[in-house]
């Protein structure tokens, strides 16, 4: 595995600890910015696995579905459809975590880990398969 893979994975899981750090202590805002933060590292590592580049940018959906036109998996795709509205709100974290005021809640965050779970196994990251 590339170093930079490693080091896009290690960067994840870290964002994700401080992700559930955040939970625990009710900053809820900054426990979704880390959710979202923790995903585009983690597709971002699985692009540079795959191809060995990613694009520059930081919207997630625009990632997951240059890697589900890449690799032609049909789980992406589907997990891209089932949670494109959850997906934009973690777009809208990182864009409201630098230029706007956007608060969110419990619900919100715990949702947002869930969903990272959710993609940490599509891409089975677990077991740096990645």
């Amino acid at each position: 595995m590339r170093e930079e893979v490693k080091t896009f994975l290690r960067r994840s899981t870290k964002f994700e600890k401080n992700a559930v750090w955040n939970l625990e202590q009710g900053d809820y805002d900054l426990a979704v910015f880390h959710v979202e933060q923790a995903m585009q590292l983690l597709v971002k590592a699985k692009l540079l696995e795959v191809v060995g580049d990613f694009p520059k940018t930081h919207n997630i959906v625009t990632l997951l579905e240059l890697l589900c036109k890449i690799t032609q998996d049909e789980n992406i795709e589907k997990f891209i459809k089932e949670n494109k509205v959850k997906l934009a709100r973690l777009i809208d974290a990182y864009i409201s975590s630098r230029y706007f005021v956007r608060e969110f809640y419990r619900e919100e965050a715990v949702e947002a880990l869930n969903l990272l779970k959710e993609l940490k196994s599509l891409l089975k990251v677990g077991r740096l398969e990645c």
